[in-house]
């Protein structure tokens, strides 16, 4: 690959595009062909195999819990001094703190915001390069589609969801909007999330009217037209536009319907274990990242953090996704395996290219969204039509998780009901993936949940976060605050949060 012309010195603070983002510092190659803007755009616009882009959003949400014993106890004071803010929801939980996670992987913002100056300078420059129209037409439809998905995860974490229930998208403070590589000494101030969720829609819309012209799926580790039809449904879903979350679900259906048959699934030697996320699955339409972004949940003895008890009993003691992806430690172990529960979701982590555990875009999401879509239709339109639809969504998923002998069907049942069985399949298919569980409790309406935590392995501490608690919203990084003094902070709490 050639060397490409962008060195990023600092992505650490969001004050103009020169002082937040970047300085350029010419290469011994000057990019001109659309191949040369193509590595541009896959080198910095993608996520790297090193940088870990948001590994402590695992922290947040109720399917996680801290487990301390005699074998884990030296562990678990390391990971506290490193993640303890994140995991009590504290008001500068993204603050720098001593121990494992660095400076540069609690800041989820300045990478998105680094990728989005790679993207943007692609896009700025693939125009006018020497090449096929058909390659420029492929590298600028990636470009905005990952524009719009960078955009889409900032408003997320750092503002108010979109259907927040005591405002409108026009009235929420946003992230701010970024669609050019020009440096200037302007600072940058929050758009609103109407503004934001505008431009990733119309992100969107020229991504996939690229995409479409050649619809095949040449490579897991490039964003596809069907893998930008899956993002757009979950926009569509989260903006509560349910025909277009359906139709934008359909499609992705339609290019790409597979599903893991979990009663195909293996560990036996000398058969490798079939990965449940990555490249390897099947049912994968992106993958993108590190490994590094599960390391903290992923290691044996050492491991303090694994699935929480809440998360467990969601699942059914036939669930092959339990049998399968959980393992429940037995007693006489205990003293050296300290969990009560072990994920195995997130492992094989030894693997390299396609073997490799990465952050993965699945067809099972499509189904999941449709589902919910249809559902939300059935319950604000009576539209029983709708109610099929979304029963076949999650039956045809839940045939894949279940043995032929156990697996039973769900039948017709109450908007309410078949919301509620819904939101727990989500819960249950896309636990520890892409921060989707923290996104959806947000989307809920920001429920009161709770982490049990252990300073030592006799003492035990309950820490709540209220409903609608400020810290739903996670405070732009201080760093970027103080850079930057026309950015609107986040609310926090007025003082650190105690134990219950």
């Amino acid at each position: 690959m050639k060397k490409i012309l962008i060195i990023l010195l600092v992505a650490g603070c969001l004050v103009s595009c020169r002082k937040f983002l970047a300085e350029y510092s010419p290469s011994d190659v000057t990019p001109k062909t659309t191949s040369d803007f193509g590595e541009i755009l896959y080198a910095d616009g993608y996520p790297d195999a090193i940088t870990p882009i948001q590994p402590w959003m695992v922290f947040l949400d109720d399917d996680i819990q801290c487990y301390v014993g005699k074998a884990n106890e030296l562990a678990n004071k390391s990971f506290m001094a490193a993640i303890g803010n994140i995991y009590h929801w504290q008001p500068e939980m993204t603050s720098f703190q001593d121990g494992a996670i660095t400076d540069r992987q609690l800041n989820a913002w300045g990478n998105y915001y680094k990728m989005l100056l790679g993207v943007n300078v692609a896009l700025q420059h693939l125009d006018n390069s020497t090449g096929s129209q058909e390659q420029k037409d492929r590298f600028k439809g990636e470009a905005f589609g990952l524009r719009a998905y960078y955009h889409f995860m900032l408003v997320n974490i750092y503002a108010l969801p979109y259907n927040d229930s005591l405002s409108t998208p026009d009235k929420l403070a946003g992230v701010p909007i970024r669609t050019t590589a020009d440096l200037s000494d302007q600072f940058l101030t929050r758009n609103s999330v109407k503004e934001v969720y505008q431009q990733i829609t119309r992100d969107l819309d020229s991504s996939l009217a690229l995409l479409s012209k050649s619809r095949e799926d040449r490579d897991v580790f490039r964003l596809s037209y069907t893998a930008v039809q899956l993002l757009a449904s979950r926009v569509y879903l989260y903006m509560e536009d349910w025909q277009k979350s359906i139709t934008h679900a359909n499609e992705v259906i339609q290019y790409h319907p597979m599903l893991m048959d979990y009663n195909k699934w293996t560990n036996t030697p000398p058969a490798p274990a079939t990965q449940f996320i990555g490249p390897g699955n099947a049912e994968s339409i992106w993958c993108y990242g590190t490994f590094t972004e599960h390391y903290s949940l992923s290691w044996g003895f050492g491991r303090v953090f694994d699935i929480s008890k809440n998360l467990f009993d969601c699942f059914e003691e036939t669930d092959l996704r339990r049998q399968n992806g959980i393992q429940i430690t037995p007693e006489p172990l205990k003293e050296y395996i300290v969990p009560d529960y072990l994920q195995s979701k997130l492992l094989s982590l030894t693997g390299r290219g396609r073997e490799t555990i990465t952050n993965s875009w699945r067809s099972a999401e499509a189904y999941l969204n449709k589902a919910e879509a249809c559902i939300q239709l059935y319950r604000s339109r009576g539209d029983a039509a709708a109610a099929a639809e979304a029963l076949s969504s999650l039956n045809t998923l839940r045939a894949q998780r279940f043995h032929a002998s156990t697996f039973r069907p769900w039948a017709m049942d109450t908007g309410d009901k078949l919301l509620e069985m819904c939101r727990q399949e989500r819960r249950r298919e896309l636990y520890m993936e892409e921060a989707h569980r923290w996104f959806d409790l947000r989307r809920y309406g920001m429920p009161e949940i709770r982490h049990i935590s252990m300073p030592d392995r006799f003492t035990v501490q309950y820490f709540t976060l209220k409903k609608r608690d400020p810290q739903y919203v996670v405070p732009i990084p201080k760093n970027v605050i103080e850079r930057n003094p026309a950015l609107i902070r986040n609310p926090v709490l007025p003082g650190m949060r105690m134990p219950d």
